[in-house]
């Protein structure tokens, strides 16, 4: 069994891959939860003005909230869900399906 700390005192390689993974399960975490909140907060608002807006703006806001919340769903979720997992417990189609949508979701919003 290896010390958490090498002789030069620097960090162990699997300590620090361990604390890696916990900081970018806690980063996308965070990013996931607060790109939901604020999209289905702003859709909620855009869907239900009393005076249903028609401008121009308001049409690429509301698409734009769709498209970031495709993004946060078949993006940032599987990327979260694969890094909790540490291997992906689907099959072959079930990776090129979440592959597709990951790069689709993606182009969606950033030509939207």
């Amino acid at each position: 069994m290896m010390n958490s700390t090498t002789s030069n005192g620097s960090v162990a390689p699997e300590r620090f891959d361990r604390q890696l993974r916990l900081v970018e399960q806690i980063v996308l975490a965070t990013i996931f939860i607060s790109a939901l909140i604020g999209n289905i907060l702003v859709l909620v608002v855009m869907l239900t003005a009393r005076d249903k807006r028609t401008t121009r703006m308001a049409f690429f806001i509301l698409h734009l909230t769709i498209a970031d919340l495709l993004v946060a769903f078949f993006s940032v979720l599987p990327m979260l869900i694969w890094k909790s997992t540490s291997t992906f417990l689907g099959g072959d189609i079930v990776c090129r399906l979440i592959t597709f949508f990951m790069l689709t979701s993606t182009y969606i919003s950033v030509y939207t």
